[in-house]
């Protein structure tokens, strides 16, 4: 009887240590990609008032490397320590008055683009690069979409696509490339 309640603890005690290593490790990688997601946004080339900057590929590649649940986390986590006056938006800026200006909807845009571009390649889009691409493309677009239906809230539509689209057409193809290529690779070694 001692036996049995000895290997049951022992047992019980492996669940638990194994569900405490996942936990740590997924606060690890969020931690991770928090900081990743922070040094990517200062990477940024000054255009008044939406800067070109690493943000949306590193965004797109979280989600598609870590997948749409702890991506989503990073994105969340990344939020919450701006909001809280960490300076990890661009240019080193933090608080929750970044959202309110005209970078808001980008920002806003992260979490859905994270979701999607990660559900995607979860969901076997991460396996050529073609299909990695258009997993990144989706998630982009829809980043991109949500930046210029708030940017529009502070000019007019063709402002708006002027500023908040065209300049970075050329940039964000060479970085989708680059994503998907990368995400490719990553799930090749994962699955």
């Amino acid at each position: 009887m001692a036996h049995t309640f000895y290997l049951q603890s022992a047992m019980l005690a492996n669940r638990l240590w194994s569900k405490q290593s996942r936990l740590w490790q997924y606060v690890g990688l969020v931690a991770l990609g928090t900081g990743l997601l922070a040094l990517a946004s200062q990477a940024a080339i000054p255009l008044h008032p939406v800067p070109l900057s690493f943000q949306s590929a590193t965004v797109l590649l979280i989600g598609m490397a870590l997948g749409s649940r702890l991506g989503a986390s990073v994105i969340l986590s990344y939020w919450l320590v701006g909001i809280l006056g960490v300076p990890v938006f661009a240019h080193w800026h933090a608080g929750l008055s970044v959202f309110l200006g005209p970078n808001g909807g980008y920002l806003l845009g992260f979490l859905p683009a994270t979701i999607i571009a990660g559900w995607l390649v979860e969901h076997g889009w991460g396996k050529r690069v073609l299909s990695a691409f258009v997993a990144a493309f989706l998630g982009g677009l829809c980043l991109f979409a949500m930046g210029v239906l708030w940017l529009k809230t502070f000019m007019d539509w063709h402002s708006a696509w002027l500023i908040g689209v065209k300049p970075f057409v050329l940039t964000e193809c060479i970085k989708l490339i680059v994503v998907a290529w990368a995400a490719k690779h990553f799930w090749k070694v994962r699955i």
